[in-house]
């Protein structure tokens, strides 16, 4: 598989949050938007975290934490009726990194609350792949051409295809975090504190 990389996406936060919360909604948003893990598991347990990393104490102060994952996701095949093919396959790689995390409480309806005040550094990297033809005999001798000739036209709409699934996905967490976007708002339907 050849893979064609796209322009990484970044969200920067600074404020307070719930961790929980956080995690479950971008997973959420993940399986709304049929994506699933290498293995086809839309809830990615079997392979979709390949990453999750907990540090507790930093140099600076022995009660921050710091907490990092990474998710590997896969859009499921798309019908044949809809725009897209089974020869592309898009990705989205989440990077997920909470640094100088603490614990704090907050008053809410009259009890008190859990919180998490870090710095939140989420890297959104969107990417297609397509098969490769310089493997086969008789192809390989028509890859360039059936690249930049052929399939150029398809490859740009999966291209804009994959973006904006990067982008919807960027103002959905700007929205959970109450930062401004680009884009219209959308009516959203998860609770920003969430408690257990």
């Amino acid at each position: 598989m050849q893979r064609i990389a796209l322009p990484n996406i970044e969200v920067v936060y600074k404020d307070m949050f719930v961790l929980l919360s956080l995690y479950r909604f971008m997973h959420k948003w993940f399986m709304e938007n049929n994506y699933a893990d290498s293995m086809g598991d839309v809830f990615l347990e079997s392979s979709g975290e390949v990453l999750y990393m907990e540090k507790k104490g930093t140099h600076h102060n022995a009660n921050e934490r710091e907490v990092r994952w990474w998710w590997r996701t896969q859009k499921r095949p798309v019908n044949v009726g809809e725009a897209g093919s089974k020869f592309y396959k898009h990705h989205i790689d989440l990077d997920f990194w909470a640094f100088q995390m603490s614990d704090r409480e907050i008053m809410r309806e009259g009890r008190k609350e859990k919180v998490q005040h870090a710095e939140l550094r989420i890297l959104i990297k969107p990417y297609i792949e397509v098969q490769d033809l310089s493997t086969t005999p008789i192809l390989k001798y028509f890859d360039y051409w059936f690249r930049t000739r052929l399939i150029k036209k398809n490859l740009e709409e999966n291209r804009k295809m994959i973006y904006q699934d990067a982008y919807k996905l960027q103002g959905s967490i700007k929205r959970y975090l109450d930062l401004k976007t680009w884009q219209p708002e959308e009516e959203s339907f998860h609770e920003n504190f969430e408690f257990i």
